[in-house]
């Protein structure tokens, strides 16, 4: 696109959400910024949250097998 320059705005974004993921405190509250982060970024239908909670779903099964 004319006058769109994707770097730029890959790294505007990282520079809006970094100071939220820097300063959540623990691995649970960066996981929730995480995913506000993808909330925001990816639109319903995005093939990405297909993997996304595919991978969720077996650590947790795992996390839950180990309790």
């Amino acid at each position: 696109m004319p006058g769109k320059d994707p770097a730029r705005s890959k790294r505007l974004q990282a520079e809006l959400w970094a100071p939220r993921i820097n300063a959540a405190e623990g691995h649970r509250a960066r996981v929730i910024v995480l995913i506000d982060m993808a909330r925001a970024r990816l639109s319903e239908d995005d093939p990405m949250w297909e993997p996304l909670a595919k991978q969720l779903g077996q650590y947790l099964e795992k996390a839950l097998e180990e309790r």
